[in-house]
């Protein structure tokens, strides 16, 4: 424990980690329970030594939706009980949310911090911070007490940034490069909208205030667009912004809707610039992202790229493209070597490959940092675009 009275944590994430199928599903059942009961519930958490599983709730209204769902919850062969949590998710979001506006607000070297997560298991959020400082470090217990925030020391912060096939022909496939309006990405997954309408998801940041889309293989024709707020979450000067109507953060996603007679299809590029290698989209993840699962992307630029998710649910500061820039509510996946995401390739598709050879979708690219002799990757969970926007994921 720090002077200030703040917790300090290790590297890891303090979030749930699976030992096998049954445990992820029975999580994410819990997770999504207490998500819709952000305002009433804390994160749910699953005791491994006791094979427990905990909904936590915050006041009577939590207690009752942890009650009346715990008959339907998946078993696996865990026990079900409800605890009270400090706080609710509700109350962590706006911590987190305000962790990425200290600069603005004068707190003294807020330029350290360049991350938050929760920490599912303690109810909190953890605060990273290149290197430790006295002046912020009593700032923040002022400003957000002790109980509630934790603080990992992980240096030097690292200068993360938005991540800038070659010539597509319709129906688009994912893993392709177009043009928006902030220059060269790429297509992440093939999208249902409703009303005969074909689409496609991509990095938000690619059309930070919608706008139209282009490929070479069409010049000069805009064969689709993406619409400014509700179907983008942007802002080239503040990050990660609401969806029209929508109090819920989403990482950094938009929805292409592409114009007759242009369509997408179930498919992603897996192969070289001039490749036409593909992989056949099977389903979402069954799950929100969780701590341990395998995960590749698919840009134009870096072409492949694996890893393994090793943090969910973070806020992280994209230094690079500004001050008050901050990705919110992103996944995080690491990998050794030099081999890393970069301008060009956000948009593109996230996915584990299942053993049939199809792939399971696990979200969209934002953006990247190398950290020493790892690369870092932020993607936008494929469950915040199945719930932040219209249409369903197209599968084969």
């Amino acid at each position: 424990m720090d002077a200030s009275g703040i917790a300090l944590v290790g590297p890891e994430a303090i979030q749930f980690r699976a030992e096998n199928e049954a445990q992820a599903l029975a999580f994410d059942a819990a997770l999504n329970l207490a998500l819709g009961n952000r305002a009433d519930m804390g994160y749910p958490w699953i005791d491994l030594d006791s094979k427990t599983l905990e909904l936590s709730a915050i006041n009577e209204r939590g207690e009752k939706a942890a009650l009346l769902a715990e008959a339907s919850l998946p078993a696996a062969g865990l026990t079900t009980r409800v605890t009270t949590a400090q706080t609710s998710i509700a109350r962590l979001d706006e911590i987190a949310d305000d962790a990425t506006r200290l600069i603005e607000a004068g707190v003294p070297h807020a330029d350290l911090v360049w991350m938050t997560e929760p920490d599912q298991k303690n109810n909190r959020v953890v605060m990273t911070v290149g290197e430790l400082n006295d002046e912020l470090m009593s700032a923040l217990a002022s400003r957000f007490g002790t109980d509630l925030i934790a603080v990992r020391v992980h240096g030097p912060r690292p200068t993360a940034s938005t991540a800038s096939r070659d010539r597509d022909y319709s129906p688009f496939w994912g893993g392709a490069n177009f043009w928006g309006p902030t220059g060269g990405c790429t297509t992440g997954f093939a999208w249902n909208v409703g009303g005969g309408v074909a689409g496609m998801l991509t990095a938000a940041h690619c059309a930070p205030a919608g706008g139209n889309v282009y490929y070479d293989a069409y010049p000069n024709i805009a064969v689709g667009s993406v619409r400014s707020g509700s179907e983008e979450n942007w802002s080239t000067s503040a990050g990660t912004q609401y969806y029209t109507g929508q109090t819920v953060y989403r990482g950094d996603v938009a929805l292409i809707r592409y114009n007759s007679p242009y369509s997408s299809a179930p498919k992603i590029y897996t192969g070289g610039n001039d490749s036409s290698t593909h992989l056949v989209v099977g389903q979402m993840n069954s799950t929100w992202a969780q701590l341990g699962q395998s995960v590749c992307s698919s840009g134009v630029v870096t072409n492949s790229w694996c890893g393994m998710v090793t943090t969910t649910g973070v806020n992280v500061w994209y230094v690079f493209n500004g001050i008050g820039v901050w990705a919110r509510h992103m996944d995080v996946a690491n990998a050794l070597g030099p081999n890393c995401p970069t301008r060009g390739d956000s948009g593109s598709p996230m996915y584990q490959q299942r053993a049939d050879g199809k792939v399971k979708a696990f979200g969209v690219l934002s953006g990247s940092a190398p950290v020493g002799v790892m690369c870092e990757v932020y993607f936008t969970d494929i469950w915040d675009s199945y719930y932040g926007l219209p249409g369903t994921l197209k599968t084969g």
